[in-house]
């Protein structure tokens, strides 16, 4: 809807009083044909509404201070695009959840494609491990089909967005603040990569600063937005347990990869798995969980395989099976493949040279995702 709209104008007037909820403005839209109506009833008609009765002095007091021209203004300037609940374009899947936001900023396009999602999440200090395997999770998922969903912060959701982006599949982040106070400041320009090639979405005013209380209520959209949502890695408190939490009640799939038993950061996700989520070892334990797209989902991922797996020699093969995502140190290489020197060194070089390997600092080598 364009935000210069009369009704849009109206929606986003609604979204800046600070007393509103996705579930108040869900009640209004019971009672009243339009958001302009809501906008113009007056206190007495509001107190009718039995659910909202108590509610209405704070609304009314806030509505008579909210600034629309300026966020306006604000629209305009970061380029933005706004999606009411009403609209076509508004995520399907998100629609469906109980409380789904009223409206959406936009930066970057939401399209038709976008309904098939997953969401990848974990802790903002993850391992190397971590890191690697939502990067891996991220692209394979994406070469199927998959747009992948995440919450742009740094660690794992970082991770995830810049595997997507990297293999050239759609991604989506949901920020916990406004577009004007972006969260964590150091991935600005992963926002910029992210608009260019899918969306970053909120439904937060432009000026809104992130708080404790915004992120846990973004990651309902995260979750509502996907068919699923995959924890990565996670400690016992993390806020990725809450988006898990979120797709539980949205009815939708909850995958967990698990880690070494004893590392606590990873105790949230095998507590996961303890109770119910399905353990992720690769991306067929995720497609098992979607009967109804597997025959599609396995035959893209053949066609993107034949396309883009290159092609190993008999030494490069044998070098390849020993390395793990976890990184191993040359001579270690050397002791499980049975290899020389020179011909290891020679099938690592290759190795990284096709995108396979990357190799890091004391003579460590690990798969890339």
């Amino acid at each position: 809807m364009n935000p210069k709209s009369s009704e849009c104008s109206y929606w986003i007037a609604l979204n800046l009083i600070p007393s509103m909820t996705a579930k108040k403005f869900k009640l209004l839209l019971e009672h009243f044909q339009s958001a302009e109506e809501i906008w113009a009833a007056p206190h007495t008609r509001l107190k009718e509404i039995r659910a909202f009765a108590r509610y209405t002095d704070d609304f009314v007091r806030q509505r008579s201070v909210v600034d629309l021209d300026a966020e306006l203004q604000r629209i305009e300037k970061r380029g933005l695009g706004v999606i009411t609940l009403l609209d076509e374009n508004y995520p399907r899947s998100l629609r469906a959840i109980d409380d789904p936001p009223a409206l959406l900023y936009a930066k970057g396009s939401y399209i038709e494609k976008d309904e098939l999602a997953i969401a990848i999440v974990g802790t903002r200090k993850p391992s190397p491990y971590g890191k690697l395997i939502s990067g891996k999770l991220a692209k394979e998922l994406g070469a199927l089909g998959f747009t992948v969903v995440s919450g742009m912060a740094l660690g794992i959701d970082t991770a995830a967005h810049k595997g997507a982006l990297a293999a050239g599949h759609r991604t989506i982040a949901v920020l916990g603040g406004g577009f004007s106070k972006i969260y964590p400041s150091e991935n600005k320009n992963l926002l910029e990569q992210i608009s260019t090639s899918g969306a970053v979405l909120s439904e937060y005013p432009i000026d809104m600063k992130p708080d404790k209380w915004t992120f846990p209520k973004r990651n309902r959209i995260i979750s509502g937005l996907t068919r699923g949502t995959i924890v990565v890695e996670a400690p016992d408190r993390s806020g990725a347990l809450i988006t898990a939490r979120c797709a539980l009640e949205q009815g939708r799939e909850v995958f967990a990869v698990p880690g070494p038993i004893s590392d606590e950061s990873h105790s949230g996700t095998h507590k996961l798995i303890q109770d119910g989520a399905k353990l992720v070892r690769n991306v067929d334990d995720i497609l098992a969980e979607f009967s109804d797209l597997r025959k599609t989902l396995e035959a893209k991922r053949s066609i993107s395989k034949r396309e883009k797996e290159p092609q190993l020699s008999a030494l490069e093969q044998k070098i390849f099976s020993v390395l793990q995502f976890e990184p191993i140190h040359f001579n270690d290489v050397i002791e499980r493949s049975g290899s020389s020197t020179s011909e290891t060194s020679f099938a690592l070089l290759q190795l990284v040279m096709k995108e396979l390997v990357k190799e890091l600092e004391g003579k460590r080598f690990a798969k890339l995702p």
